[in-house]
């Protein structure tokens, strides 16, 4: 800065920066006022890998977060997990991200800010469950262990009428005599 000479802002993220610096000015030059913008980003190099619809490395913002990497990235693939993403920075996972929480509830607080050369891997999808018939939308959707039916209804927006079903058809696989086990369960259920 002019009259003040250099700040060392390394390693500290804007909003500290920006503290940082109308401290200085105000306490250095007094009754003067500072403004301060970013005129110029950065970019970073982003790796997406595994079962993403078009794997590769991007060139994206340095002010980029996982969703925005996965969107210019075409998304997760038909065989990918949306709810079990790896962010990997040096070699070390350092968060798993669960795209449902944005997809469906339209939360941001659990974005995860990209830095140059992170990882971004997306393994195969584990469980998956299947709704179909009366519901808003029904679709294939991926389904963690401690998850309930409850829990799968609302990911299909629950029942088109408002008048729900007293049970629901559900219907396994047995995996040795690949036969259709059908059971009906009531729509209360928590398990």
């Amino acid at each position: 800065l002019p009259i003040l000479g250099p700040i060392n802002l390394m390693g500290i993220g804007f909003d500290k920066a920006i503290s940082l610096i109308e401290q200085k000015v105000s306490q250095e030059l007094i009754g003067t006022s500072v403004s301060v913008s970013i005129s110029e980003v950065r970019s970073i190099n982003i790796f997406v890998l595994g079962e993403a619809h078009q794997p590769g490395v991007y060139t994206l913002s340095g002010l980029s977060t996982i969703t925005s990497a996965l969107f210019v990235s075409g998304g997760v693939n038909e065989f990918g997990s949306l709810r079990n993403i790896e962010v990997k920075r040096k070699g070390k996972v350092i968060a798993l991200y669960d795209f449902y929480e944005f997809l469906l509830n339209g939360q941001i607080e659990k974005e995860i800010k990209l830095e140059n050369d992170d990882v971004i891997f997306i393994p195969f999808i584990e469980k998956k469950v299947t709704l179909g018939g009366d519901f808003k939308r029904p679709h294939i959707y991926e389904f963690k262990e401690s998850e309930t039916i409850n829990d799968a209804i609302y990911f299909a927006g629950g029942f088109k009428s408002e008048i729900s079903p007293d049970r629901l058809e559900h219907t396994t696989l047995n995996p040795e005599t690949k036969q259709r086990i059908i059971s009906y369960l009531p729509n209360n259920v928590d398990s």
